[in-house]
């Protein structure tokens, strides 16, 4: 059983919901960043105090800098300190590379890049402290490779990979684990809207044939949040079932 704090952005639904329950399951206290859906936020709250957990929500944009600080000041203050950092917000701008606008770009990258960024920035000082600490960013297999039609995400997920190597270089000394799990196609609310036809090329390219759930990506950032990782730094982990190999 983990305990401590932990903090996931964008964690209000979806992939960062699951992984809110799943490190309350594991025994942490956590909070979570949302943007606009406050109803939901709300109900996550409730879920996870009827689990006997504490629970913040706070409306915050991953990409505003000064915020990410006053969000780990927040969360210290609240719940007594931070252990466990999930880098989760994050989405993509739909269009080929000469057809995206320049704001389409900078949103996509402000988010998923230098959003990721942000919170370590603020985070790392209270670890350094502590002299622990555990740092999960959320990335994507078409970070790794290309995808057509989400430029700015393949980019922006690409560039994780680099922060995430630098980080672990720079917090090891002082026992922080800085890791990277990398999903594949995963049925969120944010795929509704995807083409059956997008759906059947995942499948083909999957060696294990279904596409994957919150519930498969979850427990291996719980897993990156616990003592169990403490000799794992500096890693990209794919979650795909073989989508990308």
């Amino acid at each position: 059983m983990a305990h401590g704090v932990a903090l996931v952005t964008g964690g209000s639904r979806g992939l960062g919901a699951e992984i809110v329950r799943t490190l309350a399951r594991d025994g942490f206290d956590v909070a979570f960043t949302y943007v606009e859906d406050a109803d939901a936020a709300k109900k996550l709250v409730k879920e996870i105090e009827g689990i006997k957990r504490k629970a913040l929500m706070i409306q915050a944009d991953a990409a505003d800098f000064s915020l990410a600080h006053s969000v780990i000041d927040e969360v210290q203050k609240t719940l007594g300190g931070i252990d466990a950092l999930v880098c989760n917000a994050g989405f993509a701008r739909i269009g080929l590379l000469w057809e995206l606008s320049e704001k389409d770009w900078d949103e996509v990258v402000d988010v998923c890049l230098k959003g990721t960024f942000n919170y370590i920035h603020a985070a790392a000082p209270h670890f350094l402290k502590q002299k622990s600490g555990k740092i999960v960013a959320i990335g994507s297999i078409n970070g790794l490779r290309a995808r057509r039609n989400t430029a700015s995400y393949n980019a922006a997920k690409a560039g994780l990979t680099g922060l995430i190597k630098a980080a672990a270089i720079e917090l090891g000394e002082y026992n922080v684990n800085v890791n990277l799990v990398a999903p594949g196609f995963i049925e969120t609310p944010s795929q509704k809207e995807t083409p059956q036809a997008m759906r059947d090329l995942v499948l083909s390219e999957c060696v294990i044939k279904r596409l994957g759930t919150p519930q498969d990506i979850a427990p291996v950032v719980a897993f990156l949040c616990s003592e169990s990782s403490r000799h794992m730094t500096g890693q990209i982990i794919k979650v795909d079932a073989g989508q990308y190999i």
